[in-house]
């Protein structure tokens, strides 16, 4: 299992993270899948093509697909849109093979960025009441 990390907006406005992607590789093969918590869209990618395409409204879903011969399957478990996680496990034959766990930040903007911007609001209408 990977990790991913977020950049360090996504940890300043955690909610902007809508999109992951994720690669696996089967011998000469990529898998790559695309998710979105916005569109509730998933995509499953072989080298490329476009293997399986579905809409999650729910928080689990199964995407599968062969490659020369073989079954395999992309389980996706989002615990929840917002807060996350999101766990992505590449299974064939009942063995996991290979996975992805996406963490969400735990910190939010809070008193601080919220202090931030009342202060960047109140010197604004300053300087615009007396320019005016």
């Amino acid at each position: 299992m990977i990790n991913n990390k977020v950049t360090y907006k996504e940890k300043i406005f955690p909610y902007w993270r809508t999109k992951f992607i994720s690669y696996f590789d089967i011998g000469e093969y990529t898998v790559k899948i695309d998710l979105s918590t916005l569109t509730a869209r998933e995509s499953v990618y072989v080298d490329n093509v476009l293997v399986s395409k579905k809409r999650n409204l729910g928080q689990h879903s199964i995407h599968s697909f062969f490659i020369d011969d073989n079954k395999y399957e992309l389980l996706v478990d989002i615990k929840n849109s917002f807060k996350g996680p999101i766990d992505i496990t590449l299974r064939s034959k009942g063995i996991d093979i290979d996975g992805d766990h996406w963490v969400f930040p735990s910190a939010r903007p809070g008193l601080i960025t919220g202090l931030l911007f009342a202060a960047i609001g109140f010197f604004s209408a300053i300087i615009f009441n007396t320019l005016l």
